[in-house]
C-alpha cells in the first residue's frame, strides 16, 4: 500500500461549546442558593444588569439590539418603564442571603477548651490539656500516644496520663479515648445501672458483639441469653463516635426547594422558587449610553456587557422553563404517588423524561441533580422519582423505590425472635408478584442500612 499526503476540503457539522452554552449548562445544574450567589456575582460584574427591588409593572419595550437568533422569550420583561435618566442602584449596599444563616457554633475542640478553662489547673497542665484536645480527630479519638505527647511537650509521662484522665472526664462522655473499647468503657462508667456482663463484654468480646453471636457470648460468660441480650442492647445505645455528636453549624447544609408543588382545589400547581434569587433586568441607562457612545472602545465594552446580560437572562429563563416542564411531567407521570404514597411510585428513567420533553438525556440529568421539590407529602430530591423497573408477574413492573419500601415494612413487622432471611424476604416479595432474587434483596437491604437477620435477631 502506498502512503501519500494530500489536502482536501470537507464540510462537517459538530457541536461547539460556546461560552454562552457553557453558561446555560452551568445555570441549569445550579441549585437555587448557588444560583443566587452566581447571579449576585454577575450583577456586581455587569453594569448592564439592574436589580428589581419591588414589583413594578413593566411596559413593552422593543429590543432592536437583541440578537436575531434569540429564542421565544419576552425580553420586554427585562426592562423597566421608569425614567432612563435616574442613577443605577448602589451595588455595594445589596445584602445576600448570608444574613439569614446563623453563625457557626463551637467545634469539639472549642467546647472542650471552654470546660478546661473552668478548671483550676497549673499553666503546664493547661498547656498539656490544650495539646491533647488539639490532637483529637473529628470523632473525638486521641491520635497520639502518651509517650509521644510527653516527648513533644517535654513533660513527664505521669503528668500526661493524669491530664488525659482529666480530659476524658469532660463532656461529651467517651471523648479523648484511644480506641473503641476505651471509648465505650468511659461511657459505661457514667452510669450506675449498667446491666450485668456489660463491662466484661466490652473488655473481652467486642468482636462477638459486633457479629451478634449471642449464644456464643452466653456460653463464654456462663449467663442466660436474655441477660446477654440486655447487655448488648445497652452497649448499642452508647455513642462510638462522641465527637460527631457535637454539631458544627459551619458544616450544616441548608436545603431549599427549587420547585414547589401545591394541591389547589384538586389541581396540581407547579411553582419554580426563584424568589430566593435576585430579579435582574437590563439597565436602560447603560443601554442609552451604548446607543450614544462615541468611543469605539467604550462602545465595544458596553456591547459585550449588553450581549452577556442578554445571554444570562436567557439562560435563567431557560433553566426556569426546563425545571417547570420536568416537574410538570413528573406530576402527571407519578400522579398516584402524590395521592397514595411511595407504594404507588412508578419506575421512571431519565430517557423517558427526555423523550417526552424532546430534550437530551444529559439535560434532564443536569436539571434534576441536586434539586429538591416541596410537595404536600414532604420535600424530595427530584432524583427520588427516578427508579429502576423491577419486573412483576402482571408485566407492568414496579419501581425499585417501592420494593425497598415493601422490604422495609417487612423488616419492621417481622418477629424479632425469628427475623426474615434475605431468601425469605425474596420469597415473600415474589408472592406479591415481584420478580426479585435473594442477591437483589441483600443489595437493597444494605442500601437501606438494615442489618442482616443474625444481627436483627433478639433473644429477649
Amino acid at each position: 500500500m502506498r502512503l501519500e499526503y494530500n489536502m482536501e476540503m470537507r464540510q462537517t457539522q459538530k457541536l461547539l461549546m460556546t461560552p454562552q452554552l457553557r453558561q446555560a449548562i452551568k445555570l441549569l445544574q445550579l441549585p437555587v442558593m448557588e444560583l443566587t450567589q452566581y447571579l449576585d456575582q454577575q450583577y456586581m460584574d455587569n453594569p448592564m444588569l439592574e436589580l428589581v427591588e419591588t414589583e413594578e409593572s413593566e411596559q413593552p419595550v422593543t429590543d432592536e439590539g437583541a440578537e436575531e437568533d434569540a429564542p421565544d422569550f419576552d425580553w420586554d420583561l427585562c426592562f423597566s418603564d421608569i425614567p432612563e435618566s435616574r442613577e443605577p442602584v448602589n451595588r455595594e449596599e445589596q445584602v445576600g442571603f448570608e444574613q439569614y444563616v446563623s453563625d457557626s457554633g463551637d467545634t469539639l475542640q472549642q467546647k472542650l477548651q471552654k470546660q478546661v478553662n473552668m478548671l483550676c489547673l497549673s499553666p503546664e497542665q493547661r498547656k498539656t490539656a490544650s495539646y491533647i484536645i488539639d490532637s483529637l480527630d473529628e470523632c473525638g479519638y486521641l491520635q497520639l500516644s502518651c509517650p509521644d505527647i510527653s516527648q513533644q511537650l517535654n513533660v513527664s509521662l505521669e503528668q500526661v496520663e493524669r491530664t488525659l484522665k482529666m480530659v476524658q472526664g469532660l463532656e461529651p462522655a467517651g471523648v479523648a479515648a484511644r480506641d473503641l473499647k476505651e471509648c465505650l468503657l468511659l461511657q459505661l462508667w457514667q452510669f450506675s445501672d449498667v446491666p450485668a456482663y456489660t463491662e466484661q463484654i466490652v473488655r473481652e468480646h467486642l468482636d462477638l458483639l459486633a457479629k451478634g453471636r449471642v449464644p456464643v457470648l452466653a456460653e463464654k460468660l456462663g449467663a442466660e441469653m436474655t441477660e446477654v441480650q440486655r447487655a448488648i442492647d445497652f452497649v448499642r445505645e452508647l455513642e462510638p463516635r462522641p465527637g460527631l455528636g457535637v454539631a458544627d453549624v459551619s458544616d450544616t447544609v441548608y436545603v431549599y426547594p427549587d420547585v414547589s408543588v401545591l394541591d389547589v382545589a384538586g389541581q396540581w400547581i407547579v411553582l419554580v422558587n426563584d424568589n430566593y434569587s435576585p430579579r435582574l433586568r437590563l439597565n436602560p441607562l447603560y443601554r442609552q449610553l451604548l446607543e450614544a457612545a462615541q468611543s469605539e472602545d467604550t462602545r465595544q465594552f458596553l456591547k459585550e456587557k449588553y450581549s452577556a446580560a442578554l445571554w444570562l437572562l436567557r439562560a435563567v429563563e431557560q433553566r426556569r422553563s426546563t425545571l417547570y416542564k420536568i416537574t410538570e411531567f413528573l406530576i402527571s407521570y407519578q400522579k398516584e404517588f402524590f395521592h397514595q404514597g411511595v407504594h404507588a411510585l412508578r419506575p421512571l428513567r431519565l430517557k423517558d423524561v427526555a423523550d417526552a420533553l424532546e430534550v437530551h438525556e444529559s439535560t434532564v440529568s443536569r436539571a434534576v441533580n441536586g434539586k429538591y421539590v416541596q410537595t404536600p407529602r414532604g420535600m424530595y430530591e427530584l432524583k427520588y422519582f427516578f427508579s429502576v423497573n423491577i419486573e412483576t408477574n402482571d408485566g407492568w413492573g414496579v419501581s425499585s423505590t417501592c420494593v425497598k419500601k415493601l422490604l422495609q415494612d417487612m423488616v419492621v413487622a417481622e418477629d424479632k425472635a425469628q427475623p426474615f432471611t434475605d431468601q425469605q424476604i425474596a420469597e415473600l416479595l415474589q408472592q406479591k408478584g415481584v420478580k426479585i432474587s435473594r442477591r437483589t434483596v441483600a443489595k437493597y437491604r444494605e442500601e437501606l442500612d438494615i442489618a442482616s437477620s443474625t444481627l436483627r435477631r433478639r433473644w429477649a
